[in-house]
């Protein structure tokens, strides 16, 4: 799969790039200096899983990116 920008979005007054690599894994680059600044993972049940070196910044990315509609993932119900 190629890589597909799905996407900027802004934490704590930092533009960041979203960038799907695979299946529900997306890079973040900072678009300041298009530097890597990790990557997040979206798992079965939504919970988002975090690699890179500010893992809080990471986290709020990941957040804003589900709810700006910057990544494919979509809810699905569980079933009981």
């Amino acid at each position: 799969m190629q890589p597909v920008v799905k996407g900027m979005v802004q934490v704590r007054s930092i533009t960041y790039r979203i960038v799907r690599v695979l299946a529900g894994q997306y890079e973040v680059v900072r678009v300041l200096d298009d530097v890597r600044v990790g990557k997040f993972s979206l798992g079965a049940r939504g919970e988002a899983i975090i690699e890179g070196d500010a893992p809080d910044v990471i986290r709020e990315v990941a957040r804003t990116a589900l709810q700006g509609g910057r990544t494919t993932w979509a809810p699905r119900r569980l079933l009981a």
